[in-house]
């Protein structure tokens, strides 16, 4: 109950977060309009200057969930970075395309005009002059939901502050709890994780690139593409050729270092030495 009820306080304290920044962005805006129209000669009412653009970034409050959404998924589904970039890229388009047909839907009655005479039309008409700011937003939009999912960490190691001692999971509609001694190793499956912890194996939706992102840089290695290890778990490393190994865990598991990976073990007693 204490769990869903922070929950819940933290969706409205976001939920506010966003409707505030979006107002607040929504005032500049209109305020620049308004001035530089008065200036120019050309002055404008102010509250309808404020309703239209304020109309306008309601519906980007609105895109900000799933702009947030598809962000999350590709920093846990996508590991290579040209293919997070074209994600990325890819947002732009699908974002702005929602924006001007949202907004067409929405506010259709209210702005309609004798060049906007179908709601079709107002969308050509937004998408064109809003072109620039829509691109402009779009990006912002994006870049603002990568730091929500990376600041954390970075906010934590930067303050000197301790990085959280367990991983908060989902796995078959629980939320657990894994403290960072109790995971011995983690490996990949395709778009899932396996987390190896005192003898269980929890399956949970995140790719092994975003959990890796979530660990202690200093306590946990990657030692393989799919596999992701704590370090003091190691008990012995076995050359067997071109530079790969064999690591032993203290759990009885033995796992393939690849060459690629080997110098996040450089700090253990038995360096890896190539075969003869």
């Amino acid at each position: 109950m204490r769990f869903r009820q922070a929950r819940l306080r933290g969706r409205f304290s976001c939920l506010l977060l966003v409707a505030g920044g979006w107002g607040l962005l929504a005032f500049a805006q209109s305020l620049q309009a308004y001035l530089v129209a008065a200036h120019g000669g050309d002055a404008q009412a102010w509250w309808p200057t404020f309703g239209y653009v304020a109309a306008i970034h309601s519906i980007w409050a609105v895109l900000t969930w799933p702009a947030l959404a598809a962000a999350r998924a590709i920093e846990r589904r996508l590991r290579r970075r040209w293919a997070r970039l074209a994600a990325y890229l890819a947002i732009w388009p699908a974002l702005a395309g929602c924006h001007v047909l949202l907004f067409s839907l929405v506010y259709w009655p209210v702005y309609r005009s004798d060049h906007a005479t179908t709601r079709w039309a107002m969308a050509e008409i937004m998408f064109v002059r809003n072109f620039g700011s829509n691109t402009l937003l779009a990006l912002a939009l994006v870049t603002l939901a990568i730091a929500r999912l990376r600041w954390p960490r970075k906010a934590a190691a930067s303050e000197g502050r301790p990085e959280p001692a367990a991983l908060i999971i989902r796995t078959r509609g629980r939320v657990l709890r894994i403290p960072f001694e109790r995971i011995d190793w983690i490996s990949a499956a395709g778009d899932y994780a396996e987390i190896h912890s005192d003898g269980e194996i929890h399956l949970i939706e995140e790719s092994l690139a975003s959990l890796s992102r979530r660990l202690p840089a200093a306590t946990f290695a990657r030692i393989h593409r799919g596999t992701l290890i704590r370090m003091d778990r190691v008990r012995d490393i076995q050359p067997i050729g071109r530079g790969d190994a064999h690591v032993r865990l203290a759990t009885g598991d033995v796992l393939r270092l690849s060459r690629r990976f080997r110098h996040n073990l450089a700090s253990l007693l038995v360096p890896v030495q190539p075969a003869e």
